[in-house]
Order: C-alpha cells, then structure tokens, then sequence
C-alpha cells in the first residue's frame, strides 16, 4: 500500500507564477516516488497544480471537502477525475481536517493564505500536543515564501512560547534536493 502525504496549499495561485511551477515540480516529485496525495479537493491554485500534476504522474489523489466548498472549489460537480481519483465530502472544516491528519503519513506546507497558515498550525499544535506522533511536516520553502513564517517561529522560541524542541516537528525545504530526502525518510 502506497503512503500518503497531505499537502496544504493555497485555493488561489497567487502572484508569483514561480509558486505554481513549484506546485507543479512538487506533485511530479511525490508521485515519481510513489506517494498518493491527500488534499482539501479544490481545483483551483497551488492545490489544483499539486494534484493535477501528481495525477499525470500516476499518484491517486483523495480530495476532503467540506458541502459548502464545493461549488466554489470544484469546477466540474460530476468528478472528473482530473484533480480528485477519490473524493470525500464533510459536513464541516474540521471533520475535513480530522479525516486529512488521519489518512495521511506525511504533511508538506506549500503557499496558501490563512488557510494554509491555519491547517500548518494545527499539525504543529497536534504535534506538540502529541495527538499527531511520527508524521513528518515539510514547509516548502524553494521561493522563500515562508521565510517571514520560520522568522516567526523562532521569534516565538526567543520570546519563550515555545521551546525549541518544536523545530523537530518540521522541516524546512527549500529546494528539489531536500524534498526528494524528506520523501526517503517517511
């Protein structure tokens, strides 16, 4: 049985174009070493570009989407099986959340607005609280997107909120070479 990784991103492609290639090369990487993807099932942005791209590559795909996301994240209602092998719809946010940290061995953070912020924050809380244990976190770094987010997470380690045992919980990737390393070790 192939693993899974949950992968968190953006419902919007934002203005770099770079994070959409990057999107793009991550999806090709986690189905060339044969990981399937779990993800919220929208279509649109880093999170459509990850799947779509996977898909192409031959991973299966398992979108978790709340009832009242799919009008606004999925395009085609009778499931095409272009960006979703497999589809899964909640009642609500977080049995959509639940059901991802569930199903999944792995969590790669790409870009993405607060939502995003919020599932990355919530597998770090899990963890600390240890209702997640051995589930590796990656935050894909490769445009220095989310360096104002480790610069945060450290101000938060100064400033003694943390300790600095919660770098464990994740690990910073920043280019091709350290997401193919991290893939190896799940």
């Amino acid at each position: 049985m192939r693993k899974k990784i949950c992968v968190f991103g953006g419902s919007k492609s934002g203005k770099n174009s770079e994070n959409i290639k990057s999107a793009k090369i991550v999806g090709q990487i986690i189905a060339e070493n044969n990981f399937d993807i779990v993800f919220g099932g929208g279509e649109n942005g880093i999170m459509g570009s990850v799947s779509e791209t996977a898909i192409k590559y031959g991973s299966k795909t398992t979108g978790i989407i709340p009832n009242f996301l799919i009008k606004k994240d999925i395009q085609e209602t009778k499931h095409s099986n272009k960006y979703n092998t497999h589809l899964i719809i909640t009642e609500n946010m977080h049995q959509r959340k639940q059901m991802m940290y569930e199903k999944s061995d792995a969590f790669l953070i790409l870009p993405g607005g607060v939502g995003t912020l919020d599932e990355c924050f919530e597998v770090l809380t899990w963890c600390q609280l240890l209702q997640i244990v051995n589930k590796k976190i990656g935050i894909i770094n490769f445009n220095n997107f989310w360096d104002p987010l480790i610069s945060l997470i450290n101000h938060l380690i100064k400033e003694e909120y943390m300790g600095e045992h919660n770098l464990n919980y994740f690990e910073e990737l920043g280019n091709i070479d350290s997401l193919k390393i991290f893939l190896k070790d799940i």
